[in-house]
């Protein structure tokens, strides 16, 4: 089975903890990383910069220092660029924000907070990211 690198990326931590549970729970992850806002995250993606190594990104949009939006700027045109799948966890109900994330190649889904099971399993069967589950 391929490896596949799961980070949580969200300010909120009882969030971070619930997303933790969730992806272990539903065997996307046992170990993900967490990261606090887009920053620290994109600095480890930068300093690890393994090629052929893939990551699954569960995004928030909202956080300070760099939010996701500009973390996804930031990845455009990068190293990682092909490297990262996203999935946008929002609790975001506005509709510019799916229309937005749609133009971003990495994004292969938009859900809302909290995520859970059901979620997670939505993941695990996106075309994108079904074979490292096989």
């Amino acid at each position: 089975m391929k490896n596949l690198i799961t980070l949580i990326v969200d300010d909120d931590i009882s969030i971070q903890m619930l997303h933790k549970v969730m992806v272990g729970k539903s065997n996307i992850s046992n170990q993900p990383l967490i990261f606090g806002n887009g920053q620290l995250a994109l600095d480890y993606l930068k300093e690890k910069n393994i090629s052929q190594q893939q990551y699954l990104v569960l995004l928030d949009i909202n956080m300070p220092v760099l939010n996701g939006w500009g973390f996804l700027d930031a990845i455009q045109h990068s190293a990682i660029e092909n490297q990262l799948l996203i999935v946008i966890v929002s609790s975001s109900v506005d509709g510019r924000d799916k229309v937005k994330a749609s133009s971003y190649k990495q994004i292969i889904e938009f859900l809302e907070k909290p995520l859970k099971i059901d979620g997670c399993n939505a993941i695990k069967s996106l075309p994108e990211v079904a074979s490292f589950f096989s």
